[in-house]
């Protein structure tokens, strides 16, 4: 394929020859930390993608390849699997951390075939050129600056064999959070539905000694903060300091508490964290040029976009209006693969099969919809210091007067983890507890039990979520809104062939 007549992009080709490379020797980018609670979604993904495939891999092999390499292998589950199945394969796990099993707690039929070796992606493999007949890597996304993928594929494409196949899966990293809704001139909670930048902690109650600050730091600071965050979409319009004052004494006079269904600060700082670590937001979209740089034909299918579930309240409002309607993704077309060069003069009729659009424009829900945001979720917190880190890079000058607490946040958890040193922390803390809550309520994992398993509800105290979202005001829990679908996922495979 070549490069220059790729449809996916018009980047200056030339230019990627070109080292460019921030990372230091050595160097290891992640914002991650490995969890258990990480482990078992890992688990579970890999129970997906196979149910869905109906096999360890999206291509379908016309026999077991002989020497295998998992890249970022993790706990090695797939590696394992794959020695099980295919017993006169050899199988290599590579990764950053030696967190696999003792080869001696596997039998012996698989741990003879079957190795760990520990590595950084980032630098040269420790392999022989053309060692291996199929090379596997999945959701590396958060581990690859983007300067970095074309030369990680040229290191994949050298230690295939040739005629070799290179399975990648990846997928976006998104924030799962519902835009937040428009307001007039006298609301504080920031910019239109469409914006993810408008995060500025002045949507709380500023104190009369924080005036001048405030004015000062919106004057100083047009990348975190605007004029939006105090006087809505016509605060354009304001061509004097007078007028901005009056606009600001207003917003002392009659404060409005902050929108608990708000996370764009939070996801403000996600997109920081990200551009800090050089990591691509959305990786599906350069990987079609970075792979037709090493590899000669290069086969895919139509993303898998999951919608955000809708929250509890809105789950109310529709079923007394009419059934929510619920997507049953069917695994014989949902991995299948066709040629990328000609996925875009057919990308609209192939990619209905994996649309979470129904023909009368609702939102529709894939039946596995709340397992893939909680599987989202478990990964964002995982990197919840990294974020914390770039929400006090944002936000560390604005003016930070006490939280303001309702009576539920008051005997909410993350009131204990407040510190009174640091009022920063605190708004975080609040951000985040709401974010968790908000998602929590979307998963509704305790109404899929009852619904499902005819499970009772458990004695004992609501859970925070419910109690959150039983908080909030009721023009805030009726939040249902026309609109297009927001994503918590979005994954996507490719299979590539080596000349």
């Amino acid at each position: 394929m070549n490069v220059n007549d790729s449809p996916h992009t018009n980047i200056d080709v030339a230019l990627l020859s070109m080292p460019k490379c921030r990372r230091l020797p050595n160097e290891i980018i992640s914002p991650l930390q490995y969890t258990n609670d990480i482990v078992n979604f890992d688990h579970w993904d890999h129970m997906f993608i196979t149910n869905c495939c109906r096999s360890l891999t999206l291509y379908d092999f016309d026999g077991p390849p002989s020497t295998i390499l998992d890249l970022g292998c993790g706990r090695g589950l797939w590696a394992i699997e794959a020695a099980r199945q295919w017993q006169g394969s050899t199988v290599v796990g590579f990764d950053i951390e030696s967190r696999q099993p003792r080869l001696n707690v596997l039998e012996k039929s698989v741990s003879r075939r079957l190795r760990w070796v520990q590595g950084n992606l980032l630098e040269q493999l420790p392999f022989l050129p053309g060692q291996f007949d199929f090379v596997r890597m999945v959701r590396m996304g958060l581990h690859i600056p983007e300067d970095e993928w074309p030369s990680v594929l040229a290191e994949i494409a050298r230690i295939l064999k040739p005629d070799g196949v290179f399975e990648v899966i990846e997928e976006d990293l998104l924030f799962p959070c519902q835009s937040p809704r428009s307001h007039d001139v006298t609301s504080t909670s920031g910019q239109s539905s469409g914006s993810s930048t408008q995060g500025s902690l002045a949507d709380t109650v500023v104190t009369a000694t924080s005036y001048h600050k405030s004015v000062s730091s919106l004057k100083v600071k047009n990348k975190n903060t605007s004029l939006d965050t105090f006087s809505g979409p016509s605060s354009t319009s304001l061509s004097s300091s007078s007028s901005l004052s009056s606009v600001l004494d207003a917003q002392l006079r009659h404060p409005k508490p902050p929108d608990p269904q708000d996370h764009s600060r939070l996801q403000r700082a996600w997109e920081e964290m990200l551009d800090t670590y050089f990591l691509s937001p959305q990786p599906l979209s350069v990987l079609p040029l970075y792979l037709s740089l090493s590899f000669s034909s290069i086969r895919s299918h139509p993303p898998l976009q999951i919608p955000l579930p809708r929250n509890s309240s809105d789950r109310q409002q529709l079923t007394s209006q009419h059934s929510i309607s619920t997507v049953q993704l069917d695994p014989a077309t949902l991995f299948e693969l066709r040629a990328l060069s000609a996925q875009p003069a057919a990308e609209a009729d192939y990619s209905s099969r994996a649309s979470v659009m129904t023909a009368g424009g609702e939102r529709s829900m894939s039946s596995w919809a709340c397992m893939h945001l909680a599987r989202t979720v478990r990964t964002i917190v995982g990197c919840k210091e990294s974020i914390w880190s770039a929400y006090e890079r944002l936000y560390g000058e604005d003016p930070t007067p006490p939280v303001v607490r309702t009576t539920q946040q008051q005997k909410s958890s993350w009131c204990d983890r407040t510190s009174p040193t640091n009022p920063l922390r605190d708004y975080f803390e609040r951000d985040w507890i709401n974010w968790e809550n908000d998602m929590a309520d979307r998963t509704s994992i305790r109404g899929r039990m009852r619904a499902e398993l005819t499970w009772c509800e458990p004695v004992g105290k609501p859970p925070d979520w419910r109690l959150w979202r039983n908080s909030l005001p009721q023009e805030d829990a009726c939040s249902y809104r026309e609109e297009s679908a927001e994503y918590c996922r979005c994954l996507r495979g490719f299979v590539c062939f080596k000349s």
